[in-house]
C-alpha cells in the first residue's frame, strides 16, 4: 500500500500566514518604488516643458537678471507668469488663490513647509494638462544659494518653479513628488545644481531634483 503525501490544514494555514506576513512587508515597498518611477518619468517631462518655455521667454525678454524681481511682491510674479503663459498648455489657472496646489506641503523629512494656502505669500499657481501642478514663487538671492544649492553667483532674486509631478495625489512631499527648478542666467536649472547636501531623509528635499539627475534619474537617497 502506498501512502499519499498531503499537507494538513494546519500546515496550509501556517504557510498562508507566512505568505501574508511577507506580502505585508514587501507590498508597500514595491508600491513606493512603482510610484517613484512614475514620478521620475513625470519629473523628466516637467523639466523638458519648463526648460523649453524658459528658453523661449529668455529669447523674448532677456535674462532673469533684468526682470526686476523682488521677493514677497505680487506684481513681478504676475508679470513673469505673463511671459510664460502662452508657452504652457494650461488646464486651470488659480493665480494667488487656492485650487491648483495640494496642502499641506511637506519637507522630505516629514515636517510641514506650507500648512495651507495663504494669499499673502504672493505666489502664482496653475495646473498643466500633463497632470502636474505648478507653483511660481520668487526667492531672495541668499536662499537661492543657501537653500537651493545654486552656487555663489547670484545677486538678484530668482523665480522658483515648484512642480508637483502627480498633481493632488499624496504624498505632496518635497523630494518625493514635488521638485524645484530655478530660473537663472544659465536658463532653467534643477535645484541643487552645485550642492545636494540637503537631499537626504533628514533634510528639506529642496536640492533633490539635481540629485535624482546625478544618480541617473533614480531616487537613491531614501534607500
Amino acid at each position: 500500500m502506498y501512502m499519499k503525501n498531503a499537507f494538513t490544514l494546519a500546515e496550509v494555514l501556517i504557510t498562508l500566514g507566512i505568505i501574508g506576513v511577507v506580502a505585508a512587508f514587501t507590498m508597500p515597498v514595491l508600491n513606493q518604488r512603482l510610484s517613484d518611477q512614475k514620478n521620475i518619468s513625470s519629473l523628466k517631462k516637467a523639466y523638458s516643458i519648463l526648460s523649453q518655455a524658459t528658453n523661449l521667454v529668455i529669447s523674448e525678454h532677456e535674462g532673469p537678471e533684468y526682470w526686476g524681481m523682488s521677493d514677497d511682491t505680487q506684481v513681478p510674479v504676475t508679470t513673469i507668469y505673463g511671459y510664460y503663459e502662452k508657452h504652457f498648455n494650461m488646464m486651470r489657472e488659480c493665480e494667488n488663490k487656492s485650487g491648483c496646489w495640494a496642502y499641506p506641503t511637506k519637507y522630505l523629512n516629514g515636517s510641514v513647509y506650507w500648512p495651507a494656502h495663504n494669499s499673502s505669500w504672493y505666489q502664482y499657481a496653475f495646473s498643466l494638462t500633463d497632470g502636474m501642478n505648478v507653483l511660481m514663487d520668487i526667492y531672495p538671492a541668499d536662499q537661492i544659494v543657501g537653500n537651493f544649492g545654486m552656487g555663489n553667483n547670484y545677486n538678484y532674486d530668482c523665480v522658483v518653479f515648484w512642480v508637483d509631478v502627480n498633481a493632488d495625489k499624496l504624498p505632496n512631499q518635497i523630494g518625493r513628488d514635488i521638485f524645484a527648478f530655478i530660473v537663472t542666467y544659465r536658463g532653467l536649472q534643477p535645484a541643487g545644481l552645485d550642492n545636494v547636501s540637503d537631499c537626504n531623509s533628514n533634510g528639506n528635499g529642496w536640492m533633490c531634483a539635481s540629485k535624482i539627475i546625478q544618480d541617473g534619474w533614480t531616487i537613491k537617497y531614501l534607500e
